[in-house]
């Protein structure tokens, strides 16, 4: 754990986008089981592909049910999210890019890191793949492009002018 862990900016996932993006993605897992129910059936060999497509996005509604619980801090020091999973050093990024052309999550940037971290994917939340980290899926758009500017600015000058941490008021 990094040891600054005063918060200067937290993404998190609203629960009305979180509803959402959980139900969107149980109702295409039911809408599969229901065509594969429906008689008469394509092939035996349809319906069970049917049947494992529509349990792997049943499976992936709970996953990002649960996933989008978490929220990403920014610290002076790192990026973790509200398990305290570090997600990125501020020291190990090299650049942010939140541009239109991005391979980003929507609503959100991606970061590029110095070395390659280990492969990491919290669903509508965040992955890291190699030296690239995507932040955002279910997150509120703007929150995620101010994050953004902040660490472009914290990359840029680490003092930002941004009193010490101690100096602060509570948040």
């Amino acid at each position: 754990m990094p040891e600054s862990a005063d918060p200067i900016a937290v993404l998190s996932v609203s629960a009305p986008r979180r509803y959402f993006a959980a139900g969107v993605q149980a109702a295409l897992g039911l809408v599969l089981i229901l065509v594969a129910a429906q008689l008469p059936a394509p092939t035996p060999i349809g319906v069970f592909v049917l049947l494992i497509f529509g349990g792997l996005a049943l499976w992936a509604s709970i996953t990002m049910f649960r996933a989008t619980q978490r929220a990403i801090i920014l610290s002076r020091d790192a990026l973790i999210d509200s398990e305290g999973e570090v997600i990125a050093l501020l020291t190990d990024i090299s650049s942010v890019d939140s541009g239109f052309f991005a391979f980003k999550p929507s609503n959100g940037f991606l970061l590029r890191l110095s070395a390659p971290a280990p492969r990491r994917w919290v669903p509508g939340v965040w992955w890291r793949m190699g030296t690239r980290v995507g932040i955002g899926g279910a997150t509120n758009g703007k929150a995620a492009r101010d994050m953004a500017n902040i660490i472009t600015i914290l990359l840029q000058d680490p003092g930002a002018g941004l009193p010490p941490a101690q100096d602060r008021p509570p948040q």
